[in-house]
């Protein structure tokens, strides 16, 4: 578990980061974002590295040529700035390709790791590796990556993120949930670090998994992976209703709907509810806050911050006892909410937690147990 940020460049145009201080570059990591390369977003094309800019318009059996190039100048941009550790790009798709690894390597992994040795890059290198729900699920496929990843004696860890399609804000699938916690465990047992990009609160059951790297994004695109940031699109997206973290849930409740909650059952807000400044500041206001202000995301960092805090110095099964208490907590909360009765909409319910439940219990019983 570490303590800086990952740079999002579809989010930050070069001038941004370059304004980053040294303090805050030293200990936080550049994700180049090379996941859909042809994409027409103008931050992106602030960065004279990303394939559709240094190509002029890419292709795939063209960037073949530009490739060390691309590496070349990511590289001396990573090192420039001082981030902690080099990350590799990759590519993402959506299918379980067949030669996945193939276009990989051509794409960046032989051209980057060429670099590195000409820059004599000395700090940590680690690899992105996108990946679907499908492919995670796969355990043949996972044993292909695993066995792939650890060939390169240069690469000391990945930067790991899935895209799990759902219709739902938070994982329901126990099954997902497993065998994420199985590929977290399979690649550590492998002597990988993890960078665990693009994930919600779900990311607290894959510490179970070991010492990994969580991220905690702020606007719900940040926690959640998918093609559609890297895509432009003229269409007017409605801002979503502001929403508010309730640690005692470990869920994310429509604003208004927490101030029902508030007014309806004292006992209860204040056993799911941990005040920050910020979240008094909302709470106070005579208007709601919109989805784009920054307070409520404040208040999140600092209560994710603290859950994460309390698992940090547990071993994996002190980790898993803790985690099993704050799941039977959060069922029981929800049971007396609705019993008020006041029912949450659909993504502020708990009907996610027993899947999350199940997987931890299985996960526990095949790897921690005796």
């Amino acid at each position: 578990m570490g303590d800086g940020l990952v740079i999002s460049p579809v989010h930050q145009a070069l001038h941004r980061v370059e304004g980053i201080t040294a303090s805050t570059c030293n200990r936080s990591l550049f994700d180049p974002q090379f996941y859909l390369p042809n994409s027409q977003k103008a931050k992106l094309h602030s960065y004279k590295f990303f394939p559709e800019v240094l190509t002029q318009g890419f292709s795939t059996i063209d960037f073949s040529l530009f490739a060390l190039e691309s590496a070349k100048l990511c590289i001396e941009f990573q090192a420039r700035l001082n981030f902690e550790r080099i990350i590799i790009p990759a590519r993402f798709f959506e299918q379980m390709v067949s030669d996945f690894i193939q276009k990989q390597e051509i794409y960046s992994v032989v051209p980057f790791l060429k670099e590195t040795s000409r820059q004599r890059i000395k700090r940590p290198v680690l690899l992105t590796l996108p990946l679907t729900s499908h492919m995670v699920e796969d355990a043949a496929f996972r044993t292909r990556i695993l066995n792939w990843v650890t060939s390169y004696p240069e690469i000391s860890g990945v930067y790991l993120i899935v895209d799990h399609e759902r219709p739902e804000k938070q994982v329901t699938s126990d099954r997902f949930l497993f065998d994420m916690l199985v590929l977290l465990t399979e690649l550590r047992e492998a002597g990988l670090d993890v960078v665990l990009g693009y994930t919600n609160t779900e990311s607290l059951l894959y510490l179970v998994a070991g010492e990994i790297d969580i991220t905690m994004g702020a606007f719900e695109n940040t926690r959640m992976f998918s093609l559609d940031k890297f895509i432009e699109s003229d269409e007017d997206r409605r801002g979503p209703k502001a929403r508010i973290y309730l640690p005692g849930l470990l869920n994310w409740i429509q604003f208004g709907q927490a101030k029902e909650l508030r007014a309806a059952s004292k006992e209860i807000w204040d056993a799911v509810y941990e005040p920050t400044d910020y979240s008094e500041a909302a709470l106070k206001q005579a208007v709601e806050p919109t989805f784009n202000q920054a307070p409520l995301y404040k208040h999140y960092f600092k209560c994710f911050s603290n859950q994460v805090e309390q698992l940090r110095n547990l071993s994996r099964e002190e980790r898993f006892r803790v985690l099993s208490g704050w799941l039977k907590m959060a069922i029981q909360q929800h049971q007396e909410i609705e019993a008020l009765p006041l029912v949450f909409e659909r993504h502020g319910k708990g009907d996610f937690l027993q899947s999350w439940q199940t997987a931890l219990n299985k996960y526990f019983r095949a790897y921690l147990k005796g």
